[in-house]
């Protein structure tokens, strides 16, 4: 009976090889950039649908990308504009393959640690590099995803929160008190302050996340040639 319990013992250590082999580690990646903040030309108001901006209106963005690199959102990063002497304290975002949809989505409390200082701009605005961790589906390059900014606020509640434009390759729709107008523009009552119209499209933001591994086939061979070798050796000191 020493024989089966030995080759049981090898079996239970092959499979724990093999389950450690193809247990691909995740890796941090950039999954779609919508270029740099820029923080000089426009932003778009960000703070419906329920606060108003300080022109009146309840407004919030939405911006459709298709992404570059597969993989599962972790983090989004954009820029924020707030007129100076005010400080940004919570927004919302989500995450989905509609426009403005809340599959996947919350609240975050802005503070130092998630929102950045960069500069003051010749409109009167404070810029800052926010990034916040955020869920959302396994994404694939062959399908449009939309990332939504809205409610965004500070403590005086000044509605001059706003999302900074950059002229980026994403795709953007505004809403009003909750209704989707579709796509932005200007003359649409959706800009903070501009240097010369602008359509709106592509605010500057960046998702990132992670993606599993996928073993290329010289390495599967390679791996293959391995479990062989072991599996012999454990046989021949089974014999002994």
């Amino acid at each position: 009976m020493a024989f089966p319990t030995k080759m049981r013992k090898a079996t239970l250590l092959l499979l724990t090889i093999v389950c450690f082999a193809w247990s691909a580690p995740a890796f941090a990646q950039t999954i779609f950039v919508s270029g740099p903040i820029d923080g000089r030309q426009t932003g778009l108001f960000i703070t419906g649908p329920n606060y108003p901006n300080f022109k009146g209106s309840f407004q919030d963005i939405s911006d459709g990308f298709f992404p570059t690199n597969p993989g599962t959102p972790s983090a989004l990063e954009f820029g924020e504009w707030i007129a100076s002497g005010f400080t940004p304290s919570s927004l919302s975002w989500g995450i989905d393959t509609v426009a403005f949809g809340t599959t996947n989505h919350g609240t975050i409390a802005q503070n130092s640690g998630n929102s950045q200082f960069l500069f003051t701009n010749g409109f009167g605005y404070d810029i800052y590099d926010v990034t916040i961790p955020v869920t959302g589906p396994v994404m694939n390059t062959t399908t449009q995803y939309w990332v939504t900014l809205s409610n965004a606020t500070d403590a005086a509640n000044s509605g001059t929160e706003a999302w900074d434009y950059n002229g980026g390759p994403a795709t953007c729709n505004y809403r009003q008190s909750g209704t989707n107008l579709g796509p932005c523009g200007s003359g649409a009552g959706i800009l903070a302050e501009h240097t010369t119209p602008q359509d709106g499209e592509g605010e500057s933001f960046t998702i990132s996340g992670s993606q599993a591994t996928t073993p290329e086939p010289s390495s599967i061979m390679l791996f293959g040639s391995g479990i062989l070798g072991l599996a012999g050796i454990l046989r021949r000191k089974l014999k002994r």
